[in-house]
């Protein structure tokens, strides 16, 4: 019983177009016919309930896991700005940031990540600290690709900062181009 296939915040924010003031207006209404207690927040019971007025008879394990799915804030309740985005497939009321915004918080993310291994940004890291590296940045990078990128640098199986930069940065472009391909 899935609304939407699951996503996270910043996927759903970069996918989306804002939602209108009209649009908004309309699921505000809504919001508020479902939020009995006028808390501004839908919780688990009044969910059920609004699914239950509509002919539909969810399990409460069923209406949790619909609530797990748009709370993309974990307190177990649904906010206006998480029922737009169920509401709407993953829109939002907030412009989704520009490019260059986006570009700027990425290039700060890969450097406060890189400098807990290399606080100055001027040394090279190992192998097996890049694999650490990538993955606490949420990059599903396959020991083969790690190894072949170390052997293709330099020869001492050390990478720079700017060389892993440069690698992550083609990287996530190849992937933007392929997700662009099913727009």
């Amino acid at each position: 019983m899935q609304l939407h296939p699951s996503k996270s915040e910043a996927q759903v924010d970069a996918m989306a177009k804002p939602v209108s003031p009209e649009e908004v207006a309309i699921l505000k209404e809504a919001f508020d016919a479902y939020d009995d207690d006028k808390t501004g927040t839908i919780s688990v019971e009044e969910f059920a309930k609004v699914m239950k007025s509509t002919g539909q008879n969810p399990t409460e394990a069923e209406v949790q896991q619909i609530i797990d799915e748009v709370d993309l804030d974990g307190d177990g309740t649904i906010s206006f700005d998480e029922f737009i985005s169920m509401m709407t497939g993953g829109r939002s009321r907030h412009p989704a940031p520009t490019a260059a915004a986006e570009e700027d918080d990425s290039d700060a993310d890969l450097a406060k990540a890189w400098k807990e291994y290399d606080p100055s940004l001027k040394s090279s890291i190992t192998g097996s600290q890049l694999r650490q590296l990538l993955g606490s940045l949420g990059e599903n990078v396959s020991d083969k690709e790690v190894d072949d990128l170390m052997g293709n640098i330099d020869g001492d199986d050390k990478i720079s900062y700017v060389e892993f930069v440069k690698f992550l940065k083609g990287r996530r472009v190849d992937e933007n181009d392929i997700l662009d391909g099913y727009a």
